[in-house]
């Protein structure tokens, strides 16, 4: 079986998706009269963002720190 190491960036990212996309989505179906197509767009594409922004920096971190 393949081992499957999820490190401390996998779960940023994955908690960072959920969260940006659960705003985004709630802040457009309120706030806006934007289709539900385009809106599940913007959602997926802001929580794509976050989630990649958050493992590069996490996972960076993590490198420093494993370094020092």
């Amino acid at each position: 079986m393949a081992d499957k190491k999820r490190t401390a960036a996998d779960g940023a990212a994955f908690a960072a998706l959920f969260i940006v996309a659960l705003a985004v989505n709630i802040s457009l179906a309120v706030f806006t009269d934007v289709e539900v197509i385009l809106r599940w767009g913007i959602t997926a594409l802001a929580g794509i963002v976050a989630a990649a922004t958050v493992y590069a920096i996490v996972s960076r971190r993590s490198r420093f720190v494993m370094r020092c």
